[in-house]
């Protein structure tokens, strides 16, 4: 069984070798554990920012596409295949999305690209920083992957969308690392809505060494 560290290295391999220039960025619990969070993966999800990124990721994970179209229906467990590398899928809100899936030698990897977020909350302005919205790619963190270095969404970021989600083991892990490792004051008034940033000054101290 693979593991999401070999997963990202052969993301990051072939991302190198194709001298591709897709705009990337790691989100959910692969970019939290790179930042210092007691978590482990499920799978590696990837967003890029613009929708041609998903069609390019299909090319270089192309290698690991099932050779015939998945019997799988667009839910968890469809795949990639070369007669349907990627769908775009539009739900009842109006939130659509591309994406893509690969199992790499037993580990699940998937990007995304969001075309329409059909008005999820992402503002700098008190509504709090979505983990899926236009300000990640201003607000990203390089971080050393073993023999790449990636762009992830900061933990002040995804504390915001994990408290919206109630994701409570996940919120705990967070707010251990920001404790523990410190966090940007400025950053984490603009990620957190301002009733979760109430709640943040609140708590942070007892996460604190």
């Amino acid at each position: 069984m693979s593991d999401w560290k070999h997963a990202l290295t052969i993301v990051c391999e072939r991302y190198a070798q194709s001298k591709s220039r897709i705009e990337w960025i790691l989100v959910g619990s692969v970019g939290s554990v790179l930042q210092g969070c007691n978590m482990t993966p499920g799978d590696l999800d990837i967003y890029t920012r613009h929708r041609e990124g998903i069609k390019e990721f299909a090319e270089l994970l192309q290698p690991y596409a099932l050779e015939t179209k998945s019997v799988e229906p667009h839910g968890d467990r469809w795949l990639s295949s070369a007669e349907e590398p990627t769908f775009t899928q539009t739900f009842d809100s109006g939130f659509s999305w591309t994406k893509g899936r690969w199992n790499i030698d037993g580990f699940q990897v998937e990007a995304v690209h969001i075309s329409n977020s059909a008005g999820i909350p992402d503002s700098l302005q008190g509504d709090g920083i979505w983990e899926g919205g236009q300000f990640i790619w201003s607000l990203y963190k390089n971080v050393n992957a073993g023999p790449c270095t990636v762009a992830v969404v900061p933990l002040e970021i995804q504390l915001e969308s994990n408290l919206r989600r109630k994701r409570t083991d996940r919120i705990h892990s967070i707010m251990e690392a920001l404790g523990q490792s410190g966090y940007s004051q400025e950053l984490i008034e603009k990620a957190l809505s301002k009733d979760h940033l109430q709640w943040f000054y609140s708590e942070i101290d007892g996460f604190k060494e």
